[in-house]
């Protein structure tokens, strides 16, 4: 009989960003294991795009999406551009998705709750209780740490009442989860209660994200044709500190070769079209997020891809999902992130360090790329060896469900 599992999550398909290519590759290839999978998930409300939030008034939708089934649960649709908002939006998923677990899903031998945020975890405990199925709780962020050093979460109360979820929480989970192995070894070192502790990285699917030739139709409706094409996909929010590329933009105007592609939207997309317009940048483009299924026509317009991540410590334990994207792409990486990520880059060789919000920095590593692009094309290859060897997603996730299945 096949095993089933539960996956609750804030962030799933057609939801864009990396905590949604997670939770579907979770899915997917729990699928192809031969597991029997349900998703909870909230309502698409949060598409990136503002004119997209809005809050559907019932409490599920049930549908079947290539032999998964899907819950699509209430949530109060918000930007997150108020903390408040962004509490409701939290909590009122993790109310419907506990309720929609406990009324609609008979048996379930493991859930797999995926935080941040970390109130998902309050589900994983209720329902492990309830339905005595293993817990298993993935922490791609540390929270509420990781708001804290933000800026997100300044009350004390609230800071005490967070923490004081995170130790119960991690305390009733069966197994955790964690993105890095430094991620792991704070949880190790922290709480040492906590039962069995698993390293599961971010995934890319190798098969699918490759190298694609530029297409000339879409090179022609931007006009990118004779371009050097610096790109980023993906949110502009506080966190991701885009304003970098803008500064850079400015710093490279003189030359007409270098072009800025960015593609996505969130809170910050407004400063940017400012600065844009104040500065009468024609070496940037901004467009809106791209369809799922169209964006690696858009990414393969990057003839090197920026990942930024503005300057806190906090980032010196985060890998962006978009730095295994770009090497499986083949994609030459500027990266603006030190510590871990950092580590990825110089071990696969797939691109260049840039020091986090220093415009002056990245201009002069973008101006040196656009100069030497002979030597684009070895980074390119390097990358995707190393995605290939070390981040494949059937792989790892292959190697999670036998540690899974062996340590009950």
């Amino acid at each position: 009989m096949k095993k089933k599992i539960l996956i609750i999550t804030q962030y799933y398909p057609p939801e864009v960003g990396g905590g949604s290519q997670r939770s579907v590759g979770f899915a997917e290839e729990f699928r192809d294991a031969g597991f029997d999978v349900t998703v909870i998930s909230p309502f698409p409300s949060y598409l990136i795009q503002k004119e997209e939030v809005i809050t559907k008034n019932k409490l599920f939708e049930k549908s079947n999406q290539n032999g998964i089934t899907l819950y699509n649960t209430f949530v109060y649709a918000s930007d997150r551009g108020s903390f408040f908002s962004r509490m409701l939006y939290y909590l009122s998923f993790s109310f419907s998705s506990t309720l929609v677990a406990l009324l609609n899903v008979k048996k379930i031998d493991y859930h797999l709750t995926i935080s941040p945020p970390l109130f998902n975890g309050i589900s994983g405990m209720i329902i492990k209780m309830i339905k005595k199925s293993k817990f298993i709780f993935d922490i791609g962020d540390l929270w509420p740490e990781s708001a804290i050093q933000l800026g997100f979460l300044k009350n004390k109360t609230a800071i005490n009442l967070a923490e004081g979820f995170e130790k119960i929480i991690y305390g009733k989970a069966d197994f955790i989860n964690a993105v890095t192995e430094v991620t792991q070894q704070k949880l190790k070192n922290k709480f040492p209660f906590i039962k069995r502790i698993f390293w599961v990285p971010n995934f890319v699917r190798t098969d699918l994200v490759v190298k694609r030739e530029k297409k000339e139709t879409l090179l022609n409706e931007l006009n990118l044709n004779k371009k050097f094409v610096i790109g980023y996909a993906g949110n502009i929010g506080g966190a991701q500190g885009l304003k970098l590329l803008i500064d850079a933009a400015k710093l490279t105007l003189n030359n007409p070769e270098i072009t800025y592609l960015i593609i996505g939207d969130g809170v910050e997309r407004e400063i940017l079209e400012k600065e844009v317009k104040n500065y009468e940048l024609k070496n940037v483009l901004l467009l809106p997020p791209v369809n799922r299924d169209l964006i690696l026509d858009y990414i393969s317009l990057f003839d090197v891809t920026v990942i930024p991540l503005v300057k806190n410590d906090l980032f010196r334990f985060t890998i962006p999902s978009k730095l295994y994207e770009a090497m499986s792409s083949e994609s030459p990486v500027i990266l603006c992130v030190d510590g871990e990520a950092r580590k990825i880059l110089e071990k696969s060789n797939c691109g260049v360090y840039c020091e986090p919000e220093n415009e002056k920095d990245l201009a002069e590593k973008i101006e040196w790329m656009a100069d030497h692009k002979n030597n684009l094309m070895a980074l390119g290859k390097a990358g995707r060896k190393y995605a290939i060897e070390n981040y494949d997603r059937k792989k790892i996730i292959e190697r999670f469900s036998k540690m899974l299945i062996e340590d009950v």
